[in-house]
Parts: C-alpha cells; sequence; structure tokens
C-alpha cells in the first residue's frame, strides 16, 4: 500500500509542475505577442520618421529633430528585439504548427 502513496505523491507533483509550466508557457507567449505587437508599432514609426527626414531634406528643409526620434525609436527597437530573444531562448517558444517538444517527466527514486 505505501508504493500507491508514493505513486499519487508522484503524480501530484508531476500535474503541479507541468500545471505551473504550462502557465508559464502561456503566460511567456502573450508577452511574445504583446512585445512583437510593440514592435511592430515601433517599426512603423520608424518608417515614419524616415520618409519625414526624407521629405525634410528634399525640401531643403532642417528635419527638426526628426533624426533624434528615429534614433529613440531604434533603441526601443533593440531593446524589444532582446526581451523577445530572450524569452525564445528561456522558453523554448516555438513557430505556430511546430510540434510541440516531449514534456520531461518527475521521476521518483525508491
Amino acid at each position: 500500500m505505501p508504493s500507491l502513496t508514493v505513486s499519487r505523491a508522484a503524480d501530484g507533483v508531476e500535474s503541479a509542475a507541468t500545471a505551473s509550466g504550462t502557465a508559464d508557457h502561456r503566460q511567456a507567449e502573450y508577452f511574445l505577442r504583446l512585445l512583437a505587437q510593440s514592435r511592430r508599432h515601433v517599426d512603423h514609426r520608424i518608417c515614419d520618421y524616415q520618409k519625414a527626414i526624407t521629405l525634410a531634406e528634399a525640401g531643403g528643409d532642417s528635419e527638426g529633430g526628426l533624426r533624434r526620434m528615429a534614433r529613440i525609436e531604434e533603441r526601443d527597437r533593440q531593446t524589444l528585439d532582446r526581451l523577445i530573444d530572450k524569452l525564445h531562448r528561456r522558453f523554448s517558444l516555438r513557430a505556430p504548427g511546430e510540434v510541440p517538444p516531449i514534456p520531461r517527466r518527475v521521476f521518483v527514486v525508491r
């Protein structure tokens, strides 16, 4: 009978670890989507700044701080890229449609 108790405890530990890992993974995927969306917005703003700079230069006007704003956006994009990369490395996030990895199991040594 004691082996059943140990088995049940191991199942409980495995379930808790799996649930925790799944929740962490879902949260990481959520933040990855949020960061990717932010990066798309930053890319769009950088493109707008580059167009405005080109138009200002073509018209003989000063770009009036547009280059500085574009550099700030580029730094923000680099920060977002680093955060996205760290999430990918930490959670081994996969692309949609990719086969999920085999989950690790908790083994109880008797």
